[in-house]
């Protein structure tokens, strides 16, 4: 009877562990791909402070380089798994897509972040890359234009607002 008993427990138990196992997975994806957003966003930050405040002109020129490097395809590796990992964590888990506010807004804001990446932020990225090159091999000192330093601002707000509503999780149900 024991044995029986036994056995019925652990065959119940396999299937909601396996899932719960799985949301784990798609969760901690999830958590670290959005650290590592903000934590790129911070470097991108510092290194516009960098090209603003230094008075080392190689300093300045690697800084304009770096961007490149930091700013497109990280960013776009980062938001795009976060974005997939809040996709599948929306679709097993109680939360959904789109059945609370704070969820559609993070989603939301998910999309835009990685189309920005894509679509505005790369071309500007590119820009100063060259600039940096042109620095490098003698040309002046530029000055740094707000398409610097909108972007780590933008991202970076946008980001802790994401964090904050996962925590605090206001607004209730889209439809009653």
């Amino acid at each position: 009877m024991l044995r029986r008993m036994t056995e019925l427990m652990s065959r119940t138990h396999t299937a909601p562990a396996r899932r719960g196992t799985r949301r784990k997975a798609f969760l901690l994806l999830h958590i670290v791909s959005a650290g590592a957003w903000l934590g790129i966003d911070v470097v991108l930050g510092v290194l516009v402070g960098t090209i603003l405040l230094s008075d080392d002109v190689s300093t300045v020129a690697v800084s304009y380089r770096a961007l490149e490097l930091f700013a497109v395809w990280p960013l776009l590796i980062s938001g795009a798994l976060c974005l997939a990992s809040g996709v599948a964590l929306g679709m097993v888990t109680k939360y959904g897509l789109v059945r609370y506010w704070w969820v559609l807004v993070k989603l939301v804001l998910n999309i835009v972040l990685v189309l920005l990446v894509a679509f505005a932020l790369r071309p500007t990225m590119l820009g100063a890359a060259d600039t940096g090159r042109l620095i490098a091999e003698g040309a002046p000192l530029v000055a740094v234009t707000s398409e610097l330093f909108a972007p780590p601002i933008v991202s970076t707000l946008a980001l802790l607002a994401a964090f904050v509503l996962s925590v605090f999780k206001p607004w209730g149900r889209t439809r009653p």
